[in-house]
């Protein structure tokens, strides 16, 4: 598994270097960023990525059909980076 995927989630960009999940947004200046091994729970629930974190929070980043490939290989280096 490569050490670093970047994939399109609609109009966002998510960026993943095994330790850190960074999501870029139009919507603000810079970007958000999740360290992975925090994480509780990353998967796709239908067309929309997922992530679970402490305290019961969560993140709901939805993605197009055409973009599924790229976000399952985020969602893959992310739970192994998590060891699931």
């Amino acid at each position: 598994m490569t050490n670093y995927v970047e994939a399109p989630i609609d109009d966002w960009i998510a960026a993943c270097d095994g330790r850190v999940l960074e999501i870029f947004t139009p919507y603000r200046e810079g970007s958000m960023r999740y360290y992975v091994t925090l994480m509780v729970g990353c998967e796709i629930d239908g067309n929309t990525l997922t992530v679970s974190f402490q305290r019961s929070e969560k993140g709901f980043w939805p993605f197009r059909e055409e973009q599924r490939p790229q976000v399952e290989t985020l969602v893959g280096l992310i739970n192994s980076a998590r060891g699931v």
